[in-house]
Parts: structure tokens; C-alpha cells; sequence
């Protein structure tokens, strides 16, 4: 007999581990009382029961430290409210075997710093006093943070769903959900069985399960399972309650104590992906077969780091499937296809660590409609459609599963799942020796080897030990001084028209675009905290027909976004054009001789200014050439149909020998444009920062009446005086490397940190752009402090600009 559902509900959760348990219960701490959550079969039978229950604060970025590090608050007070969550402070010890690992160790030790985590660096001696177990001649050091420790995960989900149903949220287990009814492209219904619960909002948490979920209300989950193995020994001397936990990612293992053994996990290099046809379809608490073969060689290294391992005996062996994403970033957010429906999955294996943070956070944005800090890494709608493509997911499942222990070098690429998109630049740029990084599936050109040598990376923290740095020079000084060749195709290219085109985009962009046809404004788009959710250039081809132009991997999301903000009565219509138009790069002093040898137009400066479109021959194609750069130097952006980008690429590096021409790849396009101060969004530009803080303020229209979204924000904080502002950073000495996330120190005390790093081949420096804390309001005298830039643990003397470093005033641009 099926149970009997409520009629309606205001929200429905779709999955009773601890994920949805966790959104359950900070739902109903938002004051939402009318929330039902609905398990398929008991709560945590998917994966939560065989979770490790690790709990660690300090994660890679700040905004994954801040919901990692929230969990051990929540799960203290549930345990203070009486909900025991089996939570212990017992500490975690990441230890290194070599030095790359603890340059990267002592990275995250000054990333924990800047956020006020206590973790401390420890030697070898340190390590064996703290855990004696461990055999001190394996480890050359490590870092010990005492906040961190366990949790029991099913006493984990059972707290947060008693203290949800305390609140008045209903759980009901044994009920299956079989599809969603829609009104007008907005959700209205859950189905299960001949039943419905009518809702405004549901949430789909139903971990590896979540893809099929998702497909029957026409929404595409990147997700796929892979077998994750741990074992359990019998109890073993010397094993007490207290150990921290052994975090081994040169060894792929992490080592925990549980009642008196040890629980030996691994992330190893390749995974098993596990399709979800080999599931039993309707049992809970599923146990897959041992696979010694698989797990021996990380059990091995464990024995050589903990030698007791080496004749303990095996009491346990579990193999549960766990989902990852493509990139190994969860996934959150409300879905771009169907109205009313959220997603909250594809937690990579860290499901217990996540869950506090994740429910707190997707609360608040169904509460609020928006999210409440910056969640574009984890948002679903960063995904390409391809991205649930199922053999693509199978093969980069296996190295996503490994990536979480592996060195996470500067411009480390994945290497599964590709090539899945290439431009028709492709097998060129081949020929042309290209070493491709991958961005949003697109194969890219990061840097050319030279001739003779292989385009494969040999990594280093160090700028000048990468095999890329002096090609990368190159590339850059040919760029500035004569002319640089970049196949931008991946760009993401939309049109937004229609009779109400111009009014629905001076609604939602800050800038104001209502310009004569032919000119390109550069703009952000806000939330209605102000923060930039998007970082374009819009140009106005015709009164009401507009092309907007986004990085490659906010395609989707933006636009997702302008689709969101566009009001459903106007008369508009958005079409994907990316992979209509590849995309030529021309800059440098000598692109205008270069262009103006294969062209009619006329190229020059008045009669083709800056910010200035205009439609031209170019050898055999008729192209869309926009004079914009984002080097800092002279150039064109050229928009070639794909058909002619091929022909038209093979001309221009031909005519353009004599002029110098040189190839150049992403790697270049990040140092000239940090150089010259160009924001790049994700980075230091996000949803957390807004315009006036990021120094952008000369691209709002605040001095005009016009309304946008973010407008009250913005006008409330330019009255009241922003507390952080974005510097640019000159390294003193040239040396230290410069990525992200350093923390900017003045007078010892943390003052801020680095959103973007590069090495200025201008400037012989290395350089970045920092967000400074400026309580006073007074941003403009922020540059004459005495600074310094902490990198893993040492501190560099550095020069602050409100400035950009190379050509302050744009008179090269301009040219």
C-alpha cells in the first residue's frame, strides 16, 4: 500500500541523506516551516551510511574553506542541543613525502592563516610526536590542524533531521518520486505514483541518483558513480581515541582512527567508474565486491608511512559508489531548464564535510532567490550540455576521483574525457606544436613549444622550472612589440533581440548600452547585493539586435543569467551563436599594418576608433571586426563564420612573417592582461565583489536616472564608502610566483589576498591583483602602505599601484 502524501507543500526535497537532510533543517532555520522530504528508502541508505565522516575546515579557496569550516560549528551545537552527531575534535595532519607537496602543504597553511584557521606547520619529529604510529623517515614535513577531526555520518543525518523535524519539517521514507508536473515552464508538482504533492519549489538530492531524477523533469545532472574503497582493521595496539587524522596524498590514502582500529581509505590516481546499470535498482545500503587488486597498491603505501598496517588484520573491507563531477566541484544551484526546481549533488566523496555548509547556503538562496555569497564554482549551471554526455563522464569520473590527492600544480590539465570540443583551428594549431589546456570542454592553445621540442607540461611552482615560461616570453614580447596571432574561438557568443532588447538589457546590465549601432560597451551584470554575476562586452550591431561576448566558461551560466533577468512579457529572444563564429585575436603596435594590407577598410584611428564594430572584407570572408583587446595593446578582435576561420588563419600567419607575427596562447593572453590590470572574472571579479570595489566603477551608470538590478546596492556603497578595494601588486625582487589566494600582509598583520597572479615579461616582475581591506573608505591612499605577499609561508616584499603597472593611461590601446 502506497503511504499516503500530503496534498501541497511550499518546498519538497528529493533525498533523505545528508545532504537533504542538512537543506531540510536549514530550511526550516529560515523560517520555513511547510518543507517535505521524501526518501526513496531510509535515510542515509544511499551513500551517507558508508561515508569515512571525515571534517576538515580548509579547503583550496576561501569560499569552500567557509562551508567546510562551518560544519564543525553546526555539528557542535546540534551536539549541545542533545542530536549526538559523533562529532571529535581529534585534529588533521596532511603530511608531505617530498617538497613540491609541502610548498603546496604550506600554500594551504597560509590560505588557513589568512582566514583565522588554527594549523601550524610541523616537522618530521613533530608529525610522530602528534601520531607515533607514522614512520618519520617517509615525511619531510606537514601541517597539523587541530579544529578538524570526524563525525559518525548517519548519527550526522539522523541530528539534522531530528532537529529539522523539531521545526515542523516532515520526512517521509519508503516513497519513491516518478515525476514533476509543470505549469507554463514552472514547477508545480511532485509526482510519486498516482499521487502528487503541489509545490513551488523542489530539490533534487538524491546524490548518484540525481541524473535520473533530474530526467524526468528535463534536466541534465553531470554526475557519474565510482566504486570508493576503504578498509577497517581489527583493533591494533597503539591505536587511540584522539589520533588526528593522516591526510597522505602523496600516498593517496587518509588514515583515521575508529574505536580502537585504523580505516584506511583512498583517492586513487584512477578510479572504477560504476554505471548505474550495475546497481541493483531497488536495494538500500548497497555493498559492492572487494577489489583487492584495485586497492592494494594505495594500501601498500599506507603500510610504508603507518608499518603497524603491514600485519594488521583486515576486519572490514567496504566498497560503496560514490558520484563525481567533471571538475570535482559539487554541484548546487537552481536548475537553467525548468523554473522552480534546485539541484544539490555530485559531492565527489565529501558528502559529510559538505553537507552543513551546502544546506546553509542553498537555503538561503531558495529562501532569497539568489545566492547568498559566491557559489559560481560549485552552480550547475556552469556545466556544458555535453557534460552529461555518458561515456565522456565515465572516462573523466575515473580521473576526477583522483584528483582531490593529486599535486595540484599551477596549470594542471585534465586529461581524460578529450579532445570533446575543438575549433576549426584544431589540428593547425597542432601543426603549429600548441600544448592545449582544456576550458569548458573547448581544446585551447595555452603556449607553443618550440620547434624540436614536445608540447607536453613539465610542472613547477616555481615559474621559471615550468617548460612553458620562456616560450610563453616569447609569445608575450612579440605581442607587445610587433603582433601576437590568438584563436579565441571558445569565446562564448550570444544574440540578445528583439523590440525590447535595449530596455531589457539596460535593466540588467550596469553599464548603460543604449548607444549608436557599431559601438561595444563593456559591462557587468549584478546581483541586487551589487556583486558582478557576469563580466561581458555588448555590442549594438542594429536598434534592436545586440551580440554579447563572454569567457568560455560562463557561456551557460551567463547566458542562463540574461535569460533569468529578462522579463517573460518582453519581446525578446537570446540565440546561442558560439559555435556558429571562430574567433581571431589580432593585436599588437603592427596588427593595423598587418589588417590594413588584407582589407578595403579603412583601419585607422578615426575612421575605426576604440570600443568601435564594424563589418569588413578580410581576405576571402566578410568578418565582424570588433576593436577591443583584452592584452593592452592595439588590436582586433575578429568574428569569422567557421567556415572561413580555417582560410582566413592561414593568411594572416602567412602576411604576417614580416610584420613579426607570432602565435600566442593563453598563458600569454593572462600575463599581458595582468600587466595591464584586466579583471578576469571567477578570479577577481565574482559575485562577492562589486564594480566599486573591484575598481570598475567607470563602466556603472550611477550618474544616470536609469534603473538596473544591483542600482540600490551600488548607490548605497558609493554614499557609504567601500571597506575593500582591488590593488594591482609588483613583486619587489624577481622571484616568489604569484597564482591566487596569497595573503597580502602590512605591518605583519593579513590584510587581504591575491585573486590573480602572472609573471610580467614587460615588467620582469611578478605581478597580481589583490582585494585589500579598507575600513576607513579611503581606497586612494591604500597604495602607499608598506606590503608584503606571503607564499607558502614566506613573506615577499611587493609595490602597490591603484594602477595598472604597463601603460596606466591606455595611450597604447588607443593608438
Amino acid at each position: 500500500m502506497q503511504r499516503e502524501l500530503p496534498a501541497q507543500a511550499e518546498i519538497v526535497i528529493i533525498g533523505g541523506g545528508v545532504i537533504g537532510c542538512s537543506i531540510a533543517y536549514h530550511l526550516a532555520a529560515q523560517g520555513r516551516r511547510d518543507v517535505v522530504l521524501l526518501e526513496k528508502h531510509k535515510l542515509t541508505s544511499g551513500t551517507t551510511w558508508h561515508a569515512a565522516g571525515l571534517v576538515m575546515q580548509l579547503r583550496a579557496n576561501r569560499v569552500m574553506t567557509e562551508l567546510s569550516r562551518y560544519a564543525v560549528k553546526l555539528y557542535s551545537e546540534l551536539e549541545a542541543l542533545g542530536h549526538p552527531t559523533g562529532l571529535s575534535l581529534c585534529g588533521s595532519l596532511p603530511v608531505a613525502r617530498n617538497q613540491e607537496r609541502l610548498h603546496e602543504i604550506r600554500r594551504l597553511i597560509t590560505l588557513g592563516r589568512r582566514f583565522g584557521i588554527d594549523i601550524e606547520e610541523v616537522s618530521p619529529s613533530e608529525i610522530v610526536d602528534l601520531h607515533p604510529l607514522i614512520d618519520a623517515s617517509r615525511v619531510v614535513g606537514g601541517a597539523f590542524v587541530p579544529g578538524d577531526g570526524q563525525t559518525n555520518p548517519v548519527d550526522t543525518t539522523m541530528a539534522l533531521a531530528a532537529a529539522a523535524k523539531a521545526k515542523g519539517v516532515k520526512i517521509l521514507e519508503g516513497v519513491s518520486v516518478d515525476g514533476f508536473r509543470f505549469d507554463r515552464g514552472r514547477l508545480s508538482a511532485v509526482r510519486s505514483g498516482a499521487q502528487e504533492i503541489a509545490c513551488e519549489v523542489a530539490v533534487i538530492a538524491a546524490g548518484l541518483w540525481s541524473p535520473q531524477v533530474g530526467a524526468l523533469a528535463g534536466i541534465k545532472v553531470p554526475l557519474h558513480a565510482c566504486e570508493h574503497m576503504y578498509v577497517v582493521t581489527e583493533p591494533l595496539a597503539g591505536v587511540t581515541k584522539g589520533l588526528p587524522v593522516i591526510r597522505d596524498t602523496d600516498g593517496t590514502v587518509y588514515i583515521k582512527e575508529d574505536a580502537g582500529k585504523l580505516l584506511v581509505g583512498s583517492f586513487e590516481p584512477r578510479g572504477k567508474p560504476l554505471p548505474l546499470s550495475r546497481l541493483p535498482e531497488e536495494t538500500a545500503f548497497i555493498q559492492l565486491s572487494e577489489d583487492w587488486d584495485h586497492f592494494w597498491p594505495p594500501f601498500q603505501e599506507a603500510m610504508t608511512l603507518v608499518p603497524a598496517l603491514a600485519n594488521a588484520p583486515i576486519g572490514t573491507f567496504l566498497n560503496g559508489p560514490e558520484s563525481f563531477t567533471p571538475d570535482t566541484r559539487f554541484i548546487l544551484g537552481p536548475a537553467p531548464e525548468r523554473e522552480g526546481l534546485f539541484v544539490a549533488t555530485g559531492f565527489n566523496s565529501q558528502g559529510v564535510l559538505s553537507a552543513a555548509g551546502a544546506g546553509k547556503v542553498l537555503a538561503e538562496w531558495i529562501v532569497s532567490g539568489e545566492a547568498p555569497i559566491d557559489l559560481a564554482a560549485l552552480d550547475i549551471r556552469r556545466f556544458q550540455a555535453f557534460q552529461s554526455n555518458a561515456r565522456y563522464l565515465a572516462e573523466r569520473a575515473s580521473e576526477a576521483l583522483g584528483y582531490h590527492y593529486s599535486m595540484h600544480w599551477p596549470q594542471r590539465q585534465f586529461e581524460t574525457g578529450r579532445p570533446a570540443r575543438v575549433t576549426p583551428l584544431y589540428l593547425r594549431l597542432k601543426e603549429h606544436n600548441a600544448c592545449f589546456g582544456e576550458a569548458a570542454g573547448w581544446e585551447r592553445a595555452n603556449w607553443y613549444a618550440p620547434e624540436g621540442e614536445s608540447p607536453q607540461y613539465k610542472h613547477s611552482y616555481d615559474y621559471r622550472g615550468a617548460n612553458w615560461f620562456e616560450a610563453v616570453g616569447e609569445e608575450h614580447r612579440a605581442t607587445r612589440s610587433a603582433v601576437g596571432l590568438f584563436d579565441m574561438s571558445s569565446f562564448g557568443k550570444f544574440f540578445v533581440q528583439g523590440a525590447d532588447a535595449a530596455s531589457a538589457l539596460q535593466r540588467i546590465c550596469a553599464n548603460d548600452v543604449e548607444v549608436p549601432v557599431g559601438r561595444i560597451v563593456y559591462t557587468q551584470c549584478l546581483n541586487t547585493r551589487g556583486g558582478i554575476e557576469a563580466d561581458v562586452t555588448i555590442t549594438r550591431l542594429a536598434e534592436d539586435r545586440f551580440l554579447v561576448v563572454t569567457a568560455a566558461a560562463s557561456q551557460a551560466r551567463d547566458l542562463a543569467w540574461f535569460q533569468k533577468c529578462t522579463p517573460r512579457d518582453a519581446r525578446v529572444a537570446h540565440f546561442d551563436a558560439t559555435s556558429a563564429y571562430g574567433v581571431l585575436a589580432v593585436m599588437g603596435p603592427q596588427s593595423r599594418a598587418l589588417l590594413q594590407d588584407l582589407t578595403t577598410a579603412d583601419l585607422g584611428n578615426e575612421a575605426f576608433p576604440f570600443a568601435s564594430c564594424q563589418e569588413i572584407d578580410l581576405g576571402y570572408a566578410k568578418v565582424l571586426a570588433l576593436r577591443v583587446t583584452y592584452v593592452g595593446e592595439l588590436g582586433w578582435e575578429l568574428y569569422v563564420p567557421s567556415e572561413f576561420l580555417l582560410p582566413l588563419f592561414d593568411l594572416l600567419v602567412a602576411e604576417g612573417r614580416p610584420q613579426g607575427l607570432r602565435l600566442a596562447g593563453y598563458h600569454a593572453l593572462d600575463s599581458l592582461r595582468i600587466e595591464k590590470g584586466y579583471r578576469h572574472w571567477g578570479h577577481d571579479i565574482t559575485p562577492d565583489d562589486t564594480p566599486l570595489e573591484a575598481g570598475l566603477g567607470f563602466a556603472v551608470k550611477l550618474a544616470s536616472n536609469i534603473d538596473f538590478i544591483g542600482r540600490e546596492a551600488l548607490s548605497k556603497q558609493r554614499q557609504e564608502g567601500i571597506r575593500r578595494r582591488a590593488l594591482h601588486f609588483m613583486l619587489e625582487a624577481d622571484d616568489g610566483t604569484l597564482l591566487h589566494d596569497e595573503a597580502i600582509v602590512v605591518d605583519g598583520r593579513y590584510v587581504g589576498e591575491i585573486s590573480s597572479g602572472a609573471y610580467g615579461y614587460s615588467l620582469q616582475r611578478p605581478l597580481g591583483i589583490g582585494y585589500v581591506d579598507c575600513p576607513d573608505g579611503d581606497w586612494k591612499s591604500l597604495a602607499e602602505r608598506p606590503y608584503e605577499i606571503e607564499i607558502g609561508t614566506r613573506r615577499y616584499p611587493a609595490r602597490a599601484s591603484t594602477r595598472p603597472f604597463y601603460d596606466p593611461t591606455s595611450a597604447r590601446v588607443r593608438s
